[in-house]
């Protein structure tokens, strides 16, 4: 590694140091899939081509967003503007925390088992069609972020990053393809009977776009992986 620079910075009572380094890190070779959907419900849900049992991430954080929330709210009806600015500063060290934890966890998985790493492109995920109350906790949660921290952690590891559509995955049945219900956390399929999480329906989904996109251009998995049914 290379030392590149150095910056030491002062907040308030307390001194850091920041250092840059450049490294050279050789791209693995991987033998599967883990794909990765960020939902409402586990901000990271991940399911693995060799593995067919999802890995659920975020439930903490789901929680500290709440609080939050909610505090923010009842300091809001006393006017305690400053109190607000405080405990937002807070709230977002403790996000980010969270966040290096999944992104790292998420990493070690890949890691693991060797895989190469599928993202869902977030474009348009902020869209606001889904009611107020839906629409201030899909906002809340921290999606672009957790992103760039899964891969620059797994830039370091020379874990390959892809990505692909996210587009109808939390809507389509990943057994059948089919559009089918979601309430309150469950997907539900009518034409095929799958009753599953919504989130690793999701991350289902995306591992078969992957699998897909893999096959195209022709980066060779052995042996050949398909997507394990659920009952």
């Amino acid at each position: 590694m290379k030392f590149r620079e150095a910056k030491i910075i002062r907040r308030k009572d307390e001194w850091y140091v920041y250092i840059t380094i450049q490294a050279e890190v050789r791209e693995r070779k991987t033998d599967s899939i883990l794909a990765v959907d960020m939902g409402m419900h586990n901000i990271a849900t991940t399911v693995n081509s060799n593995d067919p049992k999802p890995k659920f991430y975020g439930k903490d954080l789901r929680q500290v967003r709440g609080h939050y929330f909610r505090l923010r709210r009842n300091l809001g009806e006393k006017k305690a503007l400053k109190t607000i600015k405080k405990i937002g500063n807070h709230e977002q060290r403790i996000v980010n925390h969270e966040l290096h934890k999944i992104s790292k966890d998420i990493v070690q998985e890949a890691l693991e088992n060797n895989s190469v790493i599928v993202l869902g492109k977030l474009k348009g995920i902020r869209r606001n069609d889904g009611g107020r109350r839906f629409n201030r906790k899909l906002n809340s949660f921290p999606y672009y972020k957790l992103a760039s921290f899964i891969e620059y952690k797994a830039q370091w590891q020379g874990i390959p990053v892809l990505k692909v559509s996210e587009a109808y995955t939390s809507q389509r049945c990943s057994n059948c393809g089919q559009r089918g219900l979601r309430v309150r956390g469950l997907f539900s399929c009518p034409h095929c009977g799958l009753n599953l999480n919504t989130d690793w329906n999701g991350a289902r989904n995306i591992l078969k776009r992957a699998l897909g996109h893999v096959s195209s251009v022709g980066a060779g998995l052995t042996p050949p992986i398909t997507l394990p049914s659920v009952a």
